[in-house]
């Protein structure tokens, strides 16, 4: 135990030297029941935060059952880093939900699993003439809300099990399969963007501080189920597609943003940017390789010929 937790404070000290990390794709989260309430709504509050991440089976969300069989099902309000990874390592949880009500403030913290840093924070004032058991339900699913809108992304590329490979390539097109789940206001047509996150662990993850670089670009072809085929349009490297990677939905993300996120836009404005390095697709496909390569070969062998002469 004691090298466990010398591991754990050299992690994440290491992470406060260097800073900046790169965020990876979030699907385990574990949420504790609400702190300092004493109320009779806490236990709804508490069902309904985790209705809102599992309603659209993004994330998997840790059973009642399994936090009690774990020891852990218990009202929490901040987490020091090393609490956060540890609790993490027990429920096998990427994300730590806390959320507590200070006098007529209800706070709520997400931190990341796996090196304790915060991922997420936010507010909300509760009104002074309402009974806080009254609003308490509605609160905490405002708050779980504006943290699902706060993710700068909305599904994540999935490998076809019949294609068994994560780009494929129909005439002369590349295409790839990604999960928005089933109730999904993606349609097709919509603009599909795949994106890289890192961010300053210092302060919040998913703040003004999030960068997100955009890697590759494409369109919506077909919806099924659960899934959407997506053409590519333009990428830096074939390398980045694939299984877990990011992907996010531009007309998706503003509706979101617009629904839960929170009054003042500004402080969640996150920089972004396009990959200086993508190109359209066809341009890494199979037959225009082969080309390039012949083209290549016969300007070698010209510029040997005018050499012997």
């Amino acid at each position: 135990m004691f090298r466990f937790l010398l591991s754990v404070v050299i992690l994440f000290a290491s992470l406060s030297a260097s800073a900046d990390v790169e965020h990876h794709l979030l699907r385990r989260i574990a949420v504790f029941p609400i702190g300092e309430a004493n109320l009779s709504n806490a236990e709804d509050a508490w069902w309904q935060m985790r209705e809102v991440l599992t309603k659209d089976q993004r994330f998997f969300v840790a059973s009642r059952r399994f936090m009690v069989n774990r020891g852990v099902f218990q009202p929490r309000e901040t987490l020091k880093p090393a609490d956060a990874i540890i609790l993490g390592k027990i429920l096998d949880a990427q994300a730590l939900v806390t959320s507590y009500i200070d006098e007529r403030t209800m706070r709520m913290r997400v931190y990341d699993g796996e090196n304790g840093y915060v991922l997420w924070e936010g507010n909300a004032e509760l009104h002074p003439a309402i009974p806080i058991n009254d609003q308490v339900i509605r609160v905490a699913t405002q708050l779980m809300n504006q943290f699902v809108a706060a993710i700068p992304y909305q599904g994540f590329q999935v490998t076809d099990d019949v294609i068994g490979k994560p780009i494929w390539e129909e005439n002369n097109q590349q295409f790839a399969m990604v999960f928005v789940g089933p109730r999904s206001e993606v349609a097709v047509g919509d603009q599909v963007q795949w994106v890289k996150v890192t961010g300053n662990v210092s302060q919040p993850f998913f703040s003004s501080t999030t960068r997100v670089e955009v890697v590759a670009e494409g369109t919506v072809k077909d919806i099924k189920n659960d899934r959407a085929t997506v053409r590519i349009d333009r990428m830096r490297d074939p390398a980045d597609l694939k299984n877990d990677a990011l992907v996010r939905f531009p007309k998706e993300m503003n509706r979101l943003k617009e629904l839960f996120a929170n009054e003042d836009k500004s402080s969640n404005l996150s920089s972004e940017y396009l990959s200086s390095e993508m190109k359209g697709s066809k341009e890494f496909s199979k037959d225009h390789s082969s080309t390039v390569t012949a083209l290549m070969w016969i300007g070698s062998m010209a510029g040997f010929i005018l050499l012997a002469f």
